[in-house]
């Protein structure tokens, strides 16, 4: 190959690595003082992440300044429970602390859930003192309960519930300039039971006697999509800059039927500008599915793909501490979002990940260093002084997945095969790779193979640009079906 055209070659890989967004959702309780955002800060920078969607309106509080521009959008609510009452405002400091090691920083704000689940906390809510009249009905006419969902949620078929979140929002956007974005989560109804607030549906009625031929459930969607159309064109008026995103449910059926929200016409309307489908299944096939229906809506560029980075048991997502769903599981899924063009990866959440080091050791998994894939230098004249070096690989079953386990001698685009011992393929693949460290995963099925016996393989790689090939003679110990 050509000198030229394997600098383009890299050159494109690098850049397209670069503009990866890499993503943690970051909850109230690590955000309460500078030392937890410091900590914040640093395991975001070394664990190679470049965006922070940090949640700074809980339910219905702040965890940031209201009305720190003046008071030309109403914002009466009150400072959150969860901080100190020493007057530190996590988003500012957390702004200028993450722009400084070039972190981005998006003020994730829960919209409709109005107040917290326990009894207790829902007590000294703000929306529970001042508009307990806004909270949803069923069809029956009776009003919903805190513990029925996650907390009451508030009509977004009430003109002036739209208007009062519109108001807040924009307080928080004209307040702090340098946000780079805003990202809206419970952004939908909480489920097909609810949203029967007898002002909605006087609206419904209405629309109907005007001559409209919509179904109910059009109408739920119609009252979402108008609040996203409403607050993309107020906070653009306010910062053109600033972008508007939403975390949304990534089966589009489930998320249209029971929670009315149809995000890819909002997409199509051009009211948003970023979407973070939450692909949790922890089911790899339902996961790939997923993942294969956005990419035939070709909004690749405009996706990225939620990840569920937590247990419910509270365990690490360490392999030894959690074999059914552990970093390995998530670096399949990574790998899955980039072969798909995917726009990156958000981990949810930051609290999950982090226990027993478990972000570390899936930064040295999926995430390269972004310093190195920003460098795109011409290769060097010696490129082929790695060729003859001895180079070790390890093929194993672990958590799922087959696992090759080597030291990549030069940054570049690898071809690589697993074979038996008389040259039969079984799997190859072409991707990517820096130089250093690296475990290769695959879940075993390609080219008509669903089980590999242990034994011993051949592992085939070379390098686009290099005549050389390394044969590396491996053992299997265990399969993933023993």
């Amino acid at each position: 190959m050509k000198p030229l055209l394997t600098l383009i070659l890299m050159l494109f890989c690098l850049i397209t690595l670069s503009a990866e967004v890499r993503s943690l959702w970051v909850l109230p309780w690590d955000i309460k003082s500078p030392e937890s955002i410091d900590r914040l800060i640093s395991d975001a920078v070394q664990n190679h992440q470049n965006e922070l969607l940090v949640e700074v309106r809980y339910r219905a509080d702040a965890l940031y300044t209201p009305q720190k521009a003046g008071f030309l959008y109403s914002n009466p609510e009150p400072r959150s429970y969860v901080l100190e009452e020493d007057g530190f405002d996590p988003l500012d400091y957390l702004i200028r602390q993450a722009h400084a090691h070039n972190l981005d920083v998006q003020a994730w704000v829960i919209v409709f859930n109005a107040t917290p689940l326990k009894q207790e906390l829902v007590a000294n809510n703000y929306i529970y003192q001042n508009y307990p009249h806004w909270f949803m009905y069923d069809a029956q006419g009776r009003q919903m309960r805190s513990a029925e969902q996650f907390g009451y949620f508030i009509d977004p078929g009430i003109a002036e519930v739209q208007d009062y979140l519109l108001n807040v929002f924009s307080d928080i956007v004209s307040g702090y300039p340098e946000l780079d974005g805003l990202h809206l989560d419970y952004i939908r109804y909480p489920d097909t039971k609810w949203g029967y607030h007898p002002r909605s549906v006087a609206g419904f009625e209405h629309a109907k006697e005007q001559g409209e031929i919509l179904s109910w459930n059009e109408w739920r969607m119609r009252q979402i999509t108008s609040f996203v159309s409403k607050c993309y064109h107020r906070i653009k008026s306010i910062n053109p800059n600033i972008m508007l995103s939403a975390a949304v449910f990534s089966n589009i059926s489930d998320a249209r039927i029971a929670y009315a929200q149809d995000w890819y016409d909002w997409l199509d309307k051009g009211i948003i500008d970023r979407i973070y489908p939450m692909a949790y299944t922890l089911s790899y096939e339902d996961f790939r599915d997923q993942l294969a229906d956005m990419k035939q809506r070709a909004y690749e560029d405009k996706l990225v793909i939620g990840l569920r980075a937590w247990d419910t048991a509270g365990r690490s997502l360490m392999p030894l501490d959690n074999p059914a769903y552990n970093i390995a599981h998530i670096n399949k899924r990574i790998a899955l979002i980039r072969d798909g063009n995917f726009c990156g990866t958000a981990l949810f959440s930051y609290e999950g990940i982090k226990r027993n080091n478990a972000l570390a050791s899936l930064a040295n998994l999926a995430y390269p260093p972004l310093e190195a894939v920003e460098k795109a230098e011409e290769p060097s004249s010696d490129t082929r002084e790695y060729s003859h070096k001895a180079v070790d690989a390890k093929f194993e079953a672990i958590a799922g997945s087959y696992v090759i386990s080597l030291e990549i001698p030069a940054s570049g685009r690898w071809a690589w095969s697993l074979m038996t011992k008389d040259w039969n393929p079984i799997y190859s693949k072409e991707q990517y790779l820096l130089k250093g460290p690296h475990q290769i995963f695959w879940n075993g099925k390609s080219n008509g193979q669903d089980k590999i016996q242990s034994g011993e393989y051949l592992f085939t790689a070379n390098q686009e640009g290099v005549d050389f090939s390394y044969i590396i003679p491996v053992t299997l110990e265990a399969t993933l079906y023993e």
